[in-house]
């Protein structure tokens, strides 16, 4: 990173605290959610919503920090400071979305039956282990170009087999007989937010190739 970003290690820094925060949201989520699905809201379940909200905070005023720095201080050309301005936005709908799913489950008060719990159990695994490549694929952006479309495959990869696994899950929930309709438009809502953030860090994995392919000219 350092070969090209000369001495701003400031925001270098800056990126890298933002990219690890979410990363942490994310998984303080996808504990909560698991224990929520087994164990309805329990202390233990409750502790990890708030450190979801405290991570979410804490990741969004690194955002503002970041955004101070290149706006104000002109890191970068202009083009390559708009195209890390939507990664980070990206980046940053991941810890967004994360507490607001958490909000919908628990606000709903949704008790979800064992029918389908290792399937959602594995979609949260994968969004996280997405996020993961993610996190290497911003830090190669500047360092090896190639091991970061690498980890972009990764998670195009990895997002294909989260949406088999929600098209299974919404096909389970329109055959069942024993939900009203309110109740299965209520699960869907559910699976599509949690499908959502898998498309987010596809999204952010989309916009380190234009980085890639920018900086390769």
């Amino acid at each position: 990173m350092e070969d090209l970003m000369g001495e701003e290690k400031e925001l270098i820094e800056l990126y890298r605290r933002h990219t690890e925060l979410v990363r942490e949201c994310l998984s303080s989520f996808g504990e909560a959610i698991k224990l929520y699905i087994r164990k309805g809201l329990t202390e233990d379940s409750e502790e990890l919503i708030q450190e979801v909200i405290s991570l979410e905070s804490e990741a969004d005023e690194i955002r503002r920090e970041i955004i101070r720095l290149l706006i104000e201080k002109r890191f970068l050309l202009s083009n390559t400071r708009r195209d890390f301005l939507t990664l980070l936005e990206y980046t940053d709908k991941v810890a967004d979305y994360s507490e607001s799913t958490l909000d919908y489950i628990v606000m709903e008060s949704m008790d979800i039956t064992d029918k389908g719990q290792d399937k959602l159990m594995e979609i949260i695994d994968i969004t996280v282990t997405m996020f993961e490549h993610l996190q290497k694929s911003i830090d190669l952006v500047f360092e090896d170009y190639q091991q970061a479309l690498d980890n972009v495959e990764e998670i195009e990869k990895k997002e294909s087999d989260i949406d088999l696994l929600e098209r299974d899950l919404i096909q389970r929930l329109s055959d069942r007989d024993d939900l009203t309709p309110g109740q299965k438009a209520l699960y869907r809502d559910f699976l599509i937010m949690l499908s959502d953030l898998s498309d987010i860090i596809e999204d952010a994995g989309d916009e380190i190739e234009v980085i890639v392919a920018l900086r390769r000219l």
